[in-house]
């Protein structure tokens, strides 16, 4: 094949769906032919930390490690929080002090197009040296954080390289840039930013038919690049009965994933289904914002929450496989019909049947019934969460376990699949 040059921000021991995405591509990349070096941060600032992850990156593999600048440091001395750095928006929207608020306005408008662009400079001298020593084929940058892809757009000028620009989130519609007080120079230079990154990218790559909607009149060429999961993964669950009916939800739950006629069903069903009370268990493994915390405390189901912050990647998908079901939620947001989440694929594949909470028409949930896993029920529909909670409880409660769901429905959604549809696209691009 030939060699492929990536620029990641977020790569082990950081933890995360964007760090598994490239971990296993180039992983696959490498088996696939293809040569493959990494740029990261030696010290990159993530909200979560899993170094299992370390264990998978093929020894092979160059890894070239650079300093980086990055405010988020002194944020976190700043608001007392020892080091650790929200992620996706969690607790931003609790503007309660005078210091929040001013910090908001800081990051907002002073660090375009993300707080992260202090890594640039560091990246793009290690990648300069590397490229006036070695021919490569192809760069690959991928965002969040999206100052990276200003790395690849300086590396296609300079060497006129092929570059493609992987786009795992918006950019410029991500939806915390919506509760951020950006003012309109900030808006419009992002924009221009976005712009001028879509329009000058051999190819950009997206997670969702979604994301290429809002982006493939802007872009020469986009290709969807599923996140997919490996099936070597999903452990299998362990015989023997569950304890409790355990709803579980895997990832960061966000402000806009604090659905209210979800949790008032859930405390109705506590009431009113004999020994549901009993039997059930709401499961975080991840971050959960704030305010469904004090939503949840405030209905009367604290006692039954049981919150157990991020966990290595391996514990999540055992905890996956595990569960009387697996909650999933579409962040309630403009435009979320279009919003396919890293971890859908996960819970596809671990057979755990699913409450789904997103729209009915959405790629989501269309993903969800074709492959067997049930309807999507939207945001406000109290009455069909309700049926739908209940009636994976029946299923459950006879023998203390969820019915197993077919794991061949899920075959086209693997992240060998996806990495060999990425691997033919890179080589097109380089004939090109």
């Amino acid at each position: 094949m030939g060699k492929i040059l990536l620029l990641s921000y977020y790569w082990p021991p950081a933890g995360g769906p964007g760090v598994q995405r490239w971990l296993k591509n180039a992983s696959l990349l490498q088996k696939l032919g293809w040569e493959v070096a990494v740029i990261t941060p030696q010290e990159p600032v993530a909200a979560n930390y899993d170094p299992s992850l370390e264990k998978e990156v093929p020894a092979s593999m160059r890894i070239l490690k650079t300093e980086a600048a990055d405010p988020f440091k002194a944020y976190a001395s700043l608001m007392g929080k020892k080091g650790k750095v929200g992620t996706g928006g969690i607790g931003i929207s609790n503007n309660k002090s005078k210091k929040q608020q001013l910090v908001n306005f800081i990051r907002a408008n002073f660090f375009i197009p993300d707080a992260r662009k202090g890594w640039n400079k560091y990246a793009l001298s290690t990648a300069r040296v590397l490229l006036q020593k070695e021919s490569f084929d192809a760069i690959i940058t991928t965002g969040p954080p999206h100052s990276t892809h200003l790395i690849g757009l300086d590396l296609q000028k300079e060497f006129d390289i092929k570059w493609l620009a992987d786009f795992r989130d918006p950019w410029v519609n991500i939806f915390y840039n919506k509760i951020f007080p950006r003012t309109d120079r900030t808006k419009r230079k992002d924009q221009a930013l976005e712009n001028l990154v879509l329009a000058s990218a051999d190819a950009v790559l997206t997670v969702s038919p979604g994301l290429e909607a809002e982006f493939s009149a802007r872009a020469k060429r986009i290709e969807i690049i599923y996140n997919g999961y490996d099936p070597a993964d999903i452990p299998s669950p362990e015989r023997g009965t569950q304890p409790f009916f355990s709803l579980r939800y895997t990832g960061n739950l966000k402000p806009n994933q604090n659905i209210e006629s979800l949790w008032v069903a859930l405390a109705d069903l506590c009431r009113e289904e004999h020994d549901f009370k009993t039997n059930f268990r709401l499961e975080f493994i991840g971050n959960v914002d704030p305010s469904a915390r004090e939503r949840l405390e405030k209905l009367g189901l604290d006692d039954l929450c049981i919150y157990h912050g991020y966990q290595a990647h391996h514990v999540a998908t055992k905890a996956m496989v595990e569960a009387g079901a697996l909650l999933f939620i579409v962040p309630k947001t403009a435009d979320n019909d279009l919003i396919l989440t890293g971890k859908l694929f996960e819970y596809l594949g671990s057979g755990t049947p699913m409450l789904s909470v997103a729209p009915a028409q959405g790629n989501a949930a269309k993903i969800i019934a074709e492959t067997g896993r049930g309807a999507s029920v939207d945001y406000e529909d109290y009455q069909g969460i309700k049926e739908r909670v209940r009636d994976l409880y029946r299923a459950w409660l006879p023998t203390k376990r969820s019915p197993r769901l077919a794991a061949e429905s899920t075959d086209a959604y693997t992240r060998l699949g996806s990495a060999e549809k990425l691997s033919r696209l890179v080589e097109e691009i380089c004939r090109a």
